[in-house]
């Protein structure tokens, strides 16, 4: 069977579609590390001014980590070190707020709820 040959306005039709799809697929954007994306950010902890301070801390000593939580529909961020007390209160909000876990029920309810996400630095040395 016998090709028919293309008119103009189809190759240019082929053409257009060939270069759209090229065009398209070429991303222009850096590549994001999911592994640091939280709070709406692409690198959590040096783009978080008070979490970067906090990475500070502990970013030499060992045991330490920082933790991306899920906690009543929130992200909570813990951040974790192995000269901190047992109690360990340190938790914040995505804008630095820490969470008040002086009523020990309110800090066992977060233990008991929070879901966690993802360790953004180090190891989650206090269990999930």
């Amino acid at each position: 069977m016998p090709m028919k040959k293309l008119n103009g306005s189809a190759k240019i039709l082929i053409f257009m579609l060939i270069a759209c799809f090229c065009l398209g697929s070429c991303g222009t954007e850096e590549p994001v590390d999911e592994q640091l994306f939280a709070c709406g950010t692409s690198n959590a902890l040096s783009e978080l001014p008070w979490l970067k301070e906090q990475f500070e801390l502990i970013k030499n000593t060992p045991f330490s980590g920082i933790i991306l939580y899920q906690y009543n529909s929130r992200e909570v961020i813990e951040v974790q070190n192995s000269l901190m007390s047992s109690t360990n209160q340190s938790q914040y909000f995505c804008d630095g707020t820490k969470l008040d876990f002086d009523d020990p029920s309110v800090y066992q309810d977060f233990l008991a709820n929070r879901v966690e996400v993802k360790i953004l630095y180090g190891v989650n040395f206090l269990g999930k």
